[in-house]
């Protein structure tokens, strides 16, 4: 069981307001959780020098929660909401396969007022020595979002890795990754693990009303990862050739950032 109260003050931005209203809301839900705990321990797959628990379990979340108009929610906008969501997963020595989807909404009189929908697959191999390969796909779309919640793919370190700031944003994106890391030295001077990971990627961000803007990268960076912090997060240097829409000028692009964690 759950419940929240929030406070909104919000107006149309043209005309230009001078006095923001206030408003507030209430939803109350009921949700059940089922699962079998499950980890695969890897090295060398998103940092490097130590052992990183991933998270295979078997899941399953059904949630129902209510937003009535007495609570602050206008006629048309009151109603029902719903969740749901899964992960499935099959692990074997040096990999595993990870498939899970969600999706949630709000039905008002019947109709869908609002709502988001996702699936994500990633598949990695470390079968081959000092290398981890990596296929991840994943898609996701809005239905009537808040104003912060569009998909801004460089803010979710997703979408190709090569291409300028806030390049694919939109209600609807998708997202192709094929990277194959390649341990070049684990611990250098007792300070950092160095490794180079050619990649392919393929994928945008759109919305509704406009055509799929999708765009493409292959080239290969140089991933630096400390050994010693408490965090194990990596730099990615990244040097690729662009693709498809989403991007102006030279068609080579460079990009200094932290590196994808699948």
């Amino acid at each position: 069981m759950s419940g929240r109260w929030r406070r909104e003050d919000f107006a149309p931005e043209v005309p230009a307001p001078t006095v923001f209203p206030r408003s507030t809301f209430g939803t109350v839900g009921a949700g059940l959780d089922v699962g079998h705990v499950r980890f695969q321990v890897l090295e060398r797959f998103n940092s490097y020098a130590r052992r990183e628990d991933v998270d295979l379990s078997q899941l399953f979340h059904f949630g129902v929660w209510a937003a009535p108009r007495a609570w602050g929610y206008p006629s048309d906008r009151a109603g029902i909401g719903t969740e749901v969501g899964a992960q499935l997963s099959a692990l074997w020595p040096g990999g595993f396969a990870v498939l899970n989807g969600a999706g949630n909404g709000v039905f008002t009189a019947g109709m869908p007022d609002s709502g988001r929908v996702a699936g994500a697959l990633t598949v990695a191999s470390q079968n081959l020595r000092g290398q981890t390969l990596i296929v991840h796909l994943e898609g996701a779309r809005l239905r009537r979002p808040a104003p912060d919640a569009l998909f801004d793919l460089w803010n979710g370190h997703k979408g190709p890795r090569v291409f300028g700031i806030h390049q694919f944003t939109g209600t609807r994106m998708a997202w192709l990754a094929v990277e194959d890391r390649v341990l070049v030295a684990d611990d250098v001077w007792g300070l950092m693990g160095v490794g180079v990971a050619p990649f392919f990627d393929y994928g945008g961000a759109w919305y509704v009303d406009e055509p799929a803007r999708l765009g493409g990268d292959l080239g290969v960076s140089l991933r630096i990862g400390p050994t010693r912090a408490v965090r194990g997060d990596v730099a990615e240097f990244a040097i690729g050739y662009r693709f498809g829409k989403g991007f102006s000028g030279s068609r080579w692009g460079f990009a200094i950032r932290k590196g994808v964690t699948y």
